[in-house]
């Protein structure tokens, strides 16, 4: 089941009507590898995590952002759950251009996952650290189908999982989950050291995610992170396109398209 998307311009709010449609074949879908295409250009990326459990909202949000090449657009969590491939597929149809990330946090059957990922019309997908065969697997099906691979520190020793993670994935992703930051206080600025380890130590971009707000963009970006992930920042704001194009100024102050 896809989805037929329209808006009502008094708020944007988006209207569903759904239709049969079959999810397109794998060779049909999307440029490979378009991730590391904007940041080979661009040098850095926003990424905006949409982790609402309802479709409706998460497509109302997503309206309200610039389109901008740097800036990503993530299927969180709770939408893939709430919603599956037609998170994705929705997500596609309003943006065609712009980069998609489905953040599976894939454990087990991962070239599964991919496969379905890659037929919603996603860029990339992440994984965990947990299974060194789910991780061998996920960077086999990445490679295959033209996704970018993201290795998610999150549930882990940080530092251990980007010891596991680093051999297989395109892009490491330093994750501090909203549950951990509660139960321990930490602040998303203290991962401002890690983000210049793992800089210093992958061969490839680094995101940061947690809790990050608008106006700590550029310590990231400076700290050696290619990739900042903001949701709630962004996501439950007044504004959501001011709060996104205020990041997206942010990072030309330290990185500039080419």
């Amino acid at each position: 089941m896809a989805l037929r998307i329209s808006f009502h311009f008094e708020g944007l709010q988006p209207i569903f009507r759904p239709r049969l449609h079959r999810l397109s074949p794998l060779r049909e879908l999307g440029e490979p590898m378009r991730a590391l295409e904007v940041l080979s250009q661009c040098g850095a990326a926003l990424q905006v995590a949409l982790d609402f459990p309802d479709l409706n909202e998460a497509i109302s949000v997503a309206s309200l952002l610039p389109q901008d090449p740097r800036l990503f657009l993530e299927a969180g969590t709770p939408l893939l759950k709430a919603w599956g491939t037609q998170a994705i597929s929705s997500l596609r149809a309003l943006r065609p251009g712009a980069v998609l990330v489905a953040d599976t946090k894939t454990v087990d059957a991962a070239r599964t996952e991919a496969e379905i990922v890659k037929r919603g019309g996603a860029d990339a997908f992440s994984v965990l650290s947990h299974s060194e065969e789910a991780l061998a697997e996920a960077a086999e099906a990445a490679r295959e189908l033209g996704l970018t691979l993201y290795g998610d520190t999150i549930a882990s020793d940080p530092r251990q999982a980007m010891r596991r993670l680093s051999p297989h994935v395109d892009v490491l992703l330093l994750h501090v989950g909203v549950d951990v930051q509660r139960r321990l206080g930490i602040t998303a600025s203290a991962l401002l050291e890690l983000v210049r380890e793992a800089s210093e130590a992958f061969r490839g971009p680094v995101a940061v995610a947690g809790g990050i707000k608008v106006e700590e963009v550029g310590k990231f970006l400076e700290a050696g992170a290619r990739i900042v992930v903001i949701g709630s920042a962004i996501t439950r704001a007044r504004s959501p396109g001011e709060e996104a194009l205020k990041a997206l100024r942010a990072m030309e102050e330290v990185r500039r398209c080419r």
